[in-house]
């Protein structure tokens, strides 16, 4: 008697041609429904399935991170609060962490929470040098530049975030390759990264990139790096390269001048006041005004009264604002202001200039109670504007 051996292919053959014949029996409409309804069915069992075990395996990580702050909060805690500089053997025996400690993607990414509870709690009173050495001893700066030199834009990008709010150290090399990205995403947060912690000019690109694209929150998170720089003692750019760049990217101009107001730098203040002589462009012009005024640069103010009458109504309101700054208390300047309230069609630029008068000190004050005693009815709810609490903003600072 011969044997035969069937492959593991032909059970599932066999099946299949018993499926297909009984099908072969209805007509083909029903053969059609059926095809489609079974199709269905499996699509929802995989969906089912596939729900399924992302929910379990969300559980399982939200039960990790939960495991991680219940054991090692308090030894992390205690470690980055120390004054004294621990050695990496004395964090290791802190942390009860076992000898020849490994960890994979996912024990890495879930002590990232657990760290930054740490460092919001500890805020000022974190030891830098502590806290380096405790994520050395966690082996995050290896899962960080893994992370970023992996294929996926989602890691790499969660990657640089994370080394941004850890204040982790990472290889300037390793971010530096993807600062001109094809992803745009991924570029900005390279180049935050490497201004944020570069030790050469971190800024260059900043300067060469002739497609830089200065967006609004572009803005806000540089002068976070900005600022970070200033508290760690790290070098800070040359505002004034930036201003004197040629209008390829006005927007970063703008943004020099501003951090200039902010980081109150009143040595370029002279500077400032020679770009805004030769400056026609309007929004560089204002910044410059609302610049020279809040750093109360007195020269400046002949050029604003110069500039003032051939200005456009914005630039005017931004005017009456920095002169009102200057404080200078020049009776020929609030009697300016005074003619002009009295003079303006614009109801916003009247508004400002009263409002200057109004907080321009004794002086400013009488010339406001002289509009107010001589004002006609039309003129009225201005001052009513003005004297309003619950308008002034400044109570609820």
């Amino acid at each position: 008697m011969e044997y035969y051996t069937l492959s593991r292919y032909a059970y599932w053959k066999y099946y299949f041609l018993i499926l297909y014949y009984k099908l072969e029996e209805y007509p083909e409409s029903v053969r059609v429904w059926i095809v489609f309804g079974t199709i269905c069915m499996l699509l929802l069992v995989l969906i089912v399935v596939g729900n399924a075990c992302r929910t379990f395996a969300h559980y399982r990580f939200t039960r990790l991170i939960q495991h991680n702050y219940n054991n090692y909060f308090e030894k992390m805690k205690t470690v980055a609060s120390q004054a004294r500089t621990l050695e990496p053997g004395e964090i290791t025996e802190i942390l009860e962490l076992p000898k020849n400690f490994k960890m994979k993607e996912k024990q890495n990414r879930s002590f990232v929470p657990t760290l930054l509870a740490v460092r919001r709690e500890l805020g000022s009173s974190l030891s830098r040098t502590n806290w380096i050495r405790l994520t050395q001893a966690l082996k995050m700066p290896a899962y960080f530049e893994s992370q970023i030199l992996s294929r996926s834009i989602r890691k790499k990008v969660q990657a640089f975030k994370d080394v941004a709010d850890l204040d982790a150290t990472l290889k300037e090399a390793v971010a530096s390759r993807y600062i001109f990205a094809k992803n745009r995403k991924l570029q900005m947060h390279a180049r935050l990264h490497q201004a944020r912690f570069g030790t050469s000019y971190p800024f260059k690109v900043l300067e060469e990139d002739p497609n830089l694209v200065f967006t609004d929150e572009m803005v806000v998170k540089y002068h976070n790096v900005l600022v970070y720089r200033q508290k760690n003692g790290l070098t800070m750019p040359n505002f004034i390269r930036w201003c004197n760049r040629v209008p390829v990217n006005e927007e970063l101009r703008i943004f020099a001048v501003n951090e200039i107001r902010l980081f109150r730098r009143k040595e370029d203040c002279a500077e400032l006041l020679s770009m805004l002589i030769g400056s026609r462009e309007e929004a560089f012009s204002c910044a410059l005004i609302r610049a020279l005024g809040e750093l109360e640069y007195l020269p400046a103010e002949k050029e604003f009264c110069r500039r003032y009458l051939s200005a456009s109504f914005t630039e005017r309101q931004v005017l009456a604002e920095a002169i009102g700054a200057l404080g200078s208390g020049n009776p020929e300047v609030v009697q300016f202001l005074e003619e002009d309230f009295l003079q303006t069609t614009d109801y916003v630029t009247r508004m400002v200039l009263l409002r200057v008068l109004y907080r321009y000190g004794d002086i400013g004050r009488k010339a406001y109670t002289r509009l107010r005693e001589g004002a006609t009815p039309e003129l009225l709810p201005y001052f009513v504007h003005i004297e309003c609490d619950l308008i002034d903003s400044r109570h609820y600072a």
